[in-house]
């Protein structure tokens, strides 16, 4: 079984700490409040544009891979934000890329 190297443990290490840093903040800035977390969700799309779906289909591939505990409310705002079709495109390939990283986490732990 081969050893996990130097980079992948920073790697594994980063994506730990970020994705606690956005449980934390998230869960102080709404205090758990779903409907809040969409409108705000709302907000940094309307914000960012263009970025908006790529942005949101990265955030929401580490909160999959990470088992991050409010990462249904992604899949629910996906179809708000971007409309049925669109939504539906950016879950799926979440999806994909997310259980890709968490089988490519798993394999290198």
């Amino acid at each position: 079984m081969p050893k996990m190297g130097g980079a992948g443990r920073i790697g594994l290490l980063s994506l730990l700490i970020l994705t606690a840093a956005v449980y934390f903040v998230i869960t102080k800035a709404y205090g758990g409040d779903r409907k809040a977390m969409v409108e705000g969700f709302r907000y940094s799309a309307e914000r960012l544009g263009l970025w908006a779906m790529p942005v949101f289909v990265l955030v929401h591939t580490v909160a999959i891979a990470l088992c991050f505990p409010y990462a249904i409310v992604f899949e629910a705002a996906a179809s708000f934000l971007f409309g049925f079709l669109n939504g539906v495109m950016c879950v799926f390939a979440a999806k994909v890329m997310g259980a890709s990283l968490a089988f490519w986490l798993g394999r290198s732990v």
